[in-house]
């Protein structure tokens, strides 16, 4: 190989690096206030990782529970293991799992696109995603909610002494991500297509994230004002679901 040919091969491969998402920056504040798609896709990855294990073990406590007959936890114990596994799966994972992650890394590339169409928000939604965990995490460390991840009334607003308050805001603050994202997917698709890509070339993919975007921006809002006003009936005391008034 040529002195010209390895230096023209060096000279390419520097320019990949700089190129790539991956080398854009090595610092912790590049990756906490990046623009970038893709990257914002590996901080839900990580967040979600996260929250996941916290999930998890409490699914293995609840089946450790359940193989011994005289049961590791007590009954209040064994609810707030519940609780916890059920909020973390379903608000923490299910929802949000494959929209923030495959749909922000593939989604631009899939329509031509370089970005989403609003990359602030897009970082923003994550940050209210962590914020979100942070408030579940500090649920657990102020005793777990034994309420069960449906907030059963007027249990989860009057009589439960668990950190309900904690749980509630972390559900309100991932339902406001995930109406940021949907929205955010939303006009992506409608106003960053590459030209030639109608509505009937979008591959499968895209539609399955476009349709769910519209199930994220029109059902969050009644569960995120669910949430608001059982924190206003916990906190306030408004009486909002007490059957007595």
């Amino acid at each position: 190989m040529s002195n010209a040919t390895a230096t023209d091969l060096g000279s390419a491969e520097r320019v990949y690096s700089a190129d790539n998402y991956l080398h854009a920056g090595y610092g912790l504040r590049s990756w906490l206030l990046t623009m970038d798609h893709k990257r914002v896709a590996w901080l839900y990855l990580v967040s979600l990782t996260v929250l996941f294990a916290v999930g998890a073990i409490s699914a293995a406590l609840i089946r450790f529970d359940l193989l011994s007959p005289s049961g590791l936890l007590d009954a209040s114990a064994y609810n707030r293991a519940f609780t916890v596994h059920g909020i973390v799966m379903v608000f923490f994972f299910l929802v949000p799992s494959i929209p923030t992650t495959f749909g922000n890394f593939l989604l631009p590339l899939m329509i031509g696109a370089r970005d989403v169409a609003f990359p602030r928000i897009n970082l923003f939604s994550w940050y209210l995603y962590s914020i979100g965990g942070i408030f579940v995490l500090a649920a657990l460390l102020s005793g777990g909610v034994d309420t069960g991840w449906t907030f059963y009334t007027p249990y989860s607003s009057v009589y439960s002494n668990s950190a309900v308050v904690f749980a509630v805001l972390a559900v309100f603050t991932v339902g406001f991500s995930s109406i940021l994202t949907g929205l955010n997917f939303m006009v992506t698709v409608h106003k960053l297509r590459a030209p030639g890509l109608t509505w009937f070339r979008l591959p499968l993919f895209v539609w399955a994230i476009y349709g769910t975007s519209f199930v994220q921006v029109l059902g969050t809002p009644v569960l995120g004002l669910a949430m608001l006003l059982l924190f206003l009936d916990r906190f306030l005391g408004l009486a909002v679901f007490n059957p007595e008034l």
